[in-house]
């Protein structure tokens, strides 16, 4: 049994599976069928199934398996989206928290700067020891 991935149709057959018509086969395939893995040949096309469902003329079909991998990604998309807007909002916070830092350096650098009172004490006291 061949998976729908190796599956090839010829136009005719392409034709009776597909959800469009006739004409509108014919003007994808022109366009688009050759970059999707279609081969034209002199006497008709060979078509991969994965073509038809590339162009949008047959329905994606998953087996059981894709569909489970489907679930547990949509989950994984879930959490990491939850887990993406918690650390958006904790960056913000820490954005805001610097920007209060480095507005109060910008007013310390602006301040005059005072001697501390540990230095004045002890200059008083080497004054009076002399």
């Amino acid at each position: 049994m061949t998976t729908r991935e190796q599956k090839n149709y010829s136009y005719t057959q392409a034709v009776e599976i597909v959800s469009c018509s006739e004409s509108t086969l014919r003007r994808k395939l022109l366009k688009d069928g050759m970059k999707l893995g279609a081969t034209k040949l002199k006497r008709g096309w060979i078509i991969p199934h994965t073509t038809l469902e590339a162009m949008g003329v047959l329905p994606v079909v998953n087996t059981p398996d894709e569909e489970s991998q489907l679930v547990t990604t949509r989950q994984e998309n879930t959490r990491l989206r939850i887990e993406n807007e918690g650390l958006r909002k904790e960056n913000d916070g820490l954005k805001q928290l610097l920007s209060e830092r480095e507005k109060v350096v910008a007013l310390l650098e602006q301040s005059p700067r005072h001697e501390s009172l540990w230095s004045r004490l002890t200059r008083r006291h080497e004054g009076r020891d002399e």
